[in-house]
Order: C-alpha cells, then structure tokens, then sequence
C-alpha cells in the first residue's frame, strides 16, 4: 500500500501543499485549538494562609504547551531555593492547566482560568499530592502578574540619620526567565550631590522574583558596593527599598530604607 503522506508530500507543487502536509499529521494553526499565551513574573498565594506564596515565571507560554519553573516560599517541607517544574496547556477555552515534575515524593497541580490578554489568572487553585508537602492539600490561590521593570525610578534613599539621599535609577528587567524561573536587571544609579560614589554606580548582580527584588550596585571608582532590596508593585511602578547598605568606600557602613516611582 503506498504511503498516503508520502504521496501526497510529493504533490507539493500542485499548489496544495499547505493543506494536504496538515492532514499528514503536523501541527495546525494555533489558532484553531489554543488558548491566549502566558508569560512574565507571577505569584500565587492562598487565600486561607498568607505565610506561603509561590513565585513562578513562565519559560514556555504559547501554541499548546505551557511550562513553567516556581520556587514555594514559607512552607517547612520545602527549602525556598528548590525548582518546581511545571508543565501542561492552555486550553481553547483558556483553562490552565499545569502538572508539576515530583519534588519531594510531591506532585503540584496548578490551574485557573486565563484572561483573554493573559494577564490575570482567576478561579485559581493548587493541589498538593503524596510526600512531604502534601499537608499544604487543595487551595484557592490569588494569581498576581507582576508587569516588567523598565524605566527610570526616582526617589530617595533615607539613612540612619535621617537624610534624605536623592536617587535617580534606570533599570531594566530581562523579558524572559532564568532556568530558575527568576529575572534580573541591569542598568545604573545616580546620586546628585552624593560623596559617597566617584563613578556612576551600574547594576552587577540583581533578582526578581514574585514582588520581590534585590539590586547590588558596583561603583569602580571609590570600590563601593551598594546593595538594596524590597518589594514592588504589580504594575511595577512604585518600587519599596526596605533595606540598603553600603560596603567599602567612603561611606561604607551606611544603610536605611528608600523608595522610587517611576517617572
């Protein structure tokens, strides 16, 4: 019998090529049978428990498979620094769908109805299943999507005696996730009138995860490193420092807190 696919390959001059390789079992058009894509930096806390939360950051979002890479903070069966690998689908009806690899003798199922823009996640619930973590069980979960980092922030920095320590930073967040499911930044800060720096101070290692962040500043010039962390908006436009501190140079020791807006 000869082969149907074979025969029908060949027949790819007649102008008909399109349709009959479809029907020899390759992939359709997305838009026949698949829900909106997702993508970006998100977090998913239950609503019955604040102290556990799930940072994720999507590393495959479109066509038919969905894969994602999460960290669970605040839970004890688990350290905060383990990869959850998830895979799975959004369907055409946009319902999410996400099987997690087993982690701990656990596995985590993930699912919620996706938005047609892909930003918002509702009707959002995790399973937890056999091993360590399986005490966590069936949740309704919040899903935040938290926008990208990108622009300049202004502000000031507030250190322990109480001056105010004008801060202009332009920073830049990567589109896609690391192999750990987290985001970086590069860019550079400027500290009008500030002794504390010879040279503009520019980004040499940072972290976004969920609405947290840390940011080390390196300033070549004086050997000064200046290292901040906090939280940020979901909209990423107001980013709270809790915390900053300065090693080496002449103003090594201070620290405080700040906050920037973007402009």
């Amino acid at each position: 019998m000869p082969n149907f696919c074979l025969r029908h390959r060949l027949a790819a001059a007649s102008g008909l090529a399109l349709l009959l390789l479809t029907g020899c079992g390759l992939q359709n058009n997305p838009s026949d049978g698949v829900g909106t894509a997702l993508a970006g930096n998100w977090a998913f806390t239950p609503t019955s428990n604040a102290t556990v939360s799930m940072n994720l950051g999507f590393t495959q979002g479109a066509y038919e498979t969905v894969s994602a890479v999460a960290r669970l903070n605040g839970a004890s069966c688990i350290s905060s620094s383990t990869d959850i690998v998830l895979s799975g689908s959004v369907s055409a009806a946009n319902q999410m769908t996400l099987i997690s690899s087993p982690f701990s003798g656990t596995t985590l199922t993930l699912k919620g109805a996706v938005s047609a823009d892909g930003k918002t996640i509702a009707n959002a619930t995790w399973s937890f299943a056999g091993g360590g973590c399986n005490s966590l069980g069936t949740a309704t979960v919040t899903a935040t999507n938290y926008a990208t980092i990108g622009g300049t922030y202004k502000g000031t920095f507030l250190d322990g005696s109480g001056d105010q320590l004008p801060v202009s930073a332009f920073l830049q967040q990567t589109t896609q996730p690391d192999l750990n499911g987290q985001f970086s930044l590069s860019g550079s800060a400027t500290f009008p009138t500030n002794t504390c720096f010879v040279q503009q101070p520019t980004v040499t290692s940072s972290l976004v995860t969920g609405s947290q962040l840390t940011m080390t500043y390196s300033d070549p010039g004086s050997g000064a490193v200046l290292t901040a962390s906090g939280s940020f908006n979901s909209a990423a436009t107001e980013l709270t420092i809790a915390s900053w501190h300065i090693a080496g140079g002449p103003c090594d020791g201070d620290a405080g807190t700040g906050s920037l807006s973007l402009q």
